[in-house]
């Protein structure tokens, strides 16, 4: 993965326009993802072989990246989010650079009470793609329209059958087209993964 100096978004972390599926509404801000019923369309959502806690989604989003992890992700050092931002249906947080617009993003979706398969439930009303799983937990790429082009992506991570967290990055304005921002968010969502396995 070239280091997420390549990542890049607004000045504000997460100030993208609803660029993740059901969204609140809103036309500004932090993505909201909202819960879904479970859909039969499309492929099934696959089950947690190993199950992490689903509490883990209630604790603190700016913890899931170590201070290591967020230095190897970025060419300058980045500005993290002061404490975590809770929309309603999920508790962000974000680092980015500044001068780059470096952005990289975790949201802890509490309101995804069917984990992953709240977001597997959007198939066919937006953009979807099944990504290969990090270390054994199930990846999809989700969004109300493939934005991968403008160098954006979001992806989804199933802990539990009744948990799941997502990854946010954007890239820098100068390295749009020159890589896929969903294996980006994927690796970051890989990160995450390790540090929330040493929190339990």
């Amino acid at each position: 993965m070239a280091r997420v100096s390549r990542l890049a978004g607004a000045a504000s972390v997460l100030a993208l326009t609803c660029v993740v599926a059901a969204c609140s509404g809103s036309t500004g801000g932090t993505p909201e993802p909202s819960p879904s019923s479970p859909s039969s369309a499309g492929p099934a959502t696959p089950k947690i072989e190993s199950p992490l806690p689903a509490s883990l989604i209630q604790g603190d989003p700016c913890a899931a990246l170590t201070p290591a992890q967020v230095d190897s992700l970025f060419t300058n050092p980045p500005t993290r989010d002061q404490a975590a931002k809770d929309t309603g249906v999920a508790k962000s947080c974000g680092w980015h650079d500044i001068d780059r617009g470096s952005l990289v993003g975790i949201q802890f979706v509490y309101a995804w009470k069917h984990g992953l398969s709240d977001v597997y439930a959007t198939q066919g009303r937006g953009f979807f793609k099944v990504l290969a799983p990090v270390q054994g937990y199930p990846v999809a790429a989700y969004g109300p329209s493939d934005l991968r082009s403008k160098g954006m992506c979001n992806v989804a991570v199933g802990i539990a059958d009744n948990a799941a967290f997502e990854a946010d990055v954007q890239f820098a304005n100068s390295a749009v087209g020159k890589g896929d921002p969903c294996d980006d968010a994927r690796k970051v969502a890989d990160l995450a993964i390790t540090t929330l396995k040493a929190s339990v």
